[in-house]
C-alpha cells in the first residue's frame, strides 16, 4: 500500500526545519558575542588571557596572549606552541579599546531590543 503525502506536509516540515536552523544561528551569534565580551572585559583582571585566536590551517592557529603587561603572538600546531613575537602594547591596547567600544554598542542595542519586546507584551 502506497501512502501519498500531501505537499502541505512537506511545506510544514521544511518551515519547521528553517525555524530551528534560524534559532540555532541566533543562539550561536549570542553565545559568540557574550563570550567575546567576557574575554575583553576580563583581560585587565587576569594575569594570563587569550585575547584573540584565529585558525590558519587545519592544524595551526595563531593566538594573541596577554601575560602580565606583555602581549605575545603564539603559534599553535598539532603538537606544540611557539612564541612568534612580542606585540607592541600600544597597538594591542588601542585594539582592546576599540573592541570594548563596539561591544558596548552591541550591548546597548541588544538591551534596547529586549526592552522593546518587553514593552510589546
Amino acid at each position: 500500500m502506497i501512502r501519498v503525502v500531501s505537499a502541505n506536509f512537506w511545506f510544514n516540515y521544511l518551515l519547521a526545519l528553517i525555524v530551528v536552523a534560524l534559532m540555532l544561528a541566533g543562539l550561536w551569534i549570542v553565545v559568540r558575542t557574550l563570550a567575546r565580551g567576557r574575554i575583553i572585559a576580563s583581560a585587565d583582571r587576569r594575569l594570563v588571557a587569550v585575547l584573540e585566536s584565529t585558525v590558519v590551517s587545519q592544524h595551526a592557529s595563531l593566538h594573541v596572549v596577554k601575560v602580565g603587561a606583555r602581549y605575545l603572538l603564539i603559534g599553535g600546531g598539532s603538537a606544540q606552541l611557539t612564541m612568534l613575537s612580542e606585540l607592541d602594547a600600544t597597538d594591542v591596547d588601542a585594539w582592546l579599546a576599540q573592541q570594548r567600544t563596539s561591544f558596548g554598542v552591541q550591548n546597548a542595542s541588544l538591551a534596547a531590543a529586549l526592552q522593546f519586546w518587553r514593552r510589546k507584551k
